[in-house]
């Protein structure tokens, strides 16, 4: 039998899914030290077995707005994007080139995080610098865009009724994000031209003011890496709490400091979820998803109660499975 293999490296996790030839899910894994080698042996399930293989890959730039098949040319073109994402990209793209020379017979086939909002219009894209900047590729791009496509898939059969015309989507993982989607399309999100805009996140810092960056790189002489180091990976939930980027212990913790990031991740993501609100002119429904998103009642109830003001018609909980919006890009490009 064939299968189509799909492989989701993430900022923090690396996750496997095998899908038959009619997209019936065969398996599901996570990397546990032997790779992807070493977890279809233990599926008993041989390299000649693999007919197509996707990846995500979460930036496209401004050239790739669509699933693509990979060639030498198309994987160059994506290590020059690596800037864009430094958290995500290195990974994503070392794991495409393993990939590629364990599994050459195969087909492979890259998706991408910042295609699904390629739909919003200019004013959303737009960063207010000179011209100049955003020809350069300087704009907000988007991203977790795999994961809204499922929702807009899949929550029409969960409920067995219409995708709401002004549906917000929080996806909450280590990373967050949320969507603005007018009438199936994307019309905003929180994050912007990097993954660490917008919500906070467990290290990221989120949206910041530029003129604390400006101090940081004035009065601590900070260079790129130092800064990079520090937005990326030291604040967040952790540089709040002073001690876990990791909700599941904020939450438990009796610490004050712990308790003043829990309170700024929910207050900060209904902040956001009321300009998204702009965008759509107003809510219809909400849905959260990611692994916050879908297992801390606590945080979705904090939230909610933020935006009650909103009178918003119901809240939904859709288990992420980007796995299978990339299969099914996967058989649509190679039919």
């Amino acid at each position: 039998m064939a299968y189509v293999l799909v492989v989701n490296a993430g900022s923090s996790s690396l996750k496997f899914a095998l899908f038959g030839q009619g997209l019936e899910l065969v398996d599901r894994g996570q990397d546990s030290g032997g790779g992807v080698a070493g977890w279809l042996k233990d599926k008993g399930i041989g390299i000649a077995d693999i007919d197509a293989v996707g990846h995500r890959v979460v930036h496209g730039g401004t050239r790739f707005i669509a699933p693509a098949r990979v060639d030498d040319q198309v994987q160059a073109a994506l290590l020059q994007l690596t800037s864009l994402a430094p958290l995500h990209m290195p990974t994503g793209l070392r794991v495409l080139q393993e990939l590629r020379s364990l599994l050459p017979q195969a087909d492979h086939v890259v998706c991408f995080d910042t295609a699904f909002h390629a739909t919003q219009p200019d004013v959303a894209r737009r960063l207010p610098l000179p011209r100049a900047y955003h020809e350069r590729g300087l704009q907000r791009y988007g991203f977790h865009g795999l994961s809204y496509e499922h929702v807009v898939d899949a929550l029409p059969r969960q409920t067995g009724r219409a995708l709401p015309d002004r549906l917000l989507v929080a996806h909450l993982g280590n990373g967050a994000s949320m969507c603005a989607i007018l009438e199936g399309r994307s019309v905003a999100t929180t994050m912007g031209y990097s993954t660490a805009d917008g919500l906070v996140m467990g290290t990221r810092t989120g949206t910041i003011d530029p003129g604390v960056v400006i101090a940081l790189l004035r009065e601590d002489g900070l260079n790129a890496a130092e800064l990079e180091d520090l937005l990326y990976r030291r604040s967040g939930l952790l540089g709040i709490s002073g001690t876990s980027s990791d909700l599941r212990e904020l939450l438990a913790s009796p610490k004050a400091a712990a308790k003043d990031a829990v309170e700024y991740y929910c207050y900060h993501a209904a902040r956001h979820a009321g300009s998204l609100a702009t965008a759509m002119g107003g809510i219809d429904d909400v849905v959260f998803t990611g692994g916050v998103g879908e297992n801390s009642p606590f945080i979705r109830a904090r939230i909610m109660n933020h935006l009650a003001w909103l009178k918003i018609a119901q809240v939904h909980v859709v288990k992420a499975d980007e796995e299978r919006t990339i299969a099914r890009h996967v058989k649509a490009l190679l039919g």
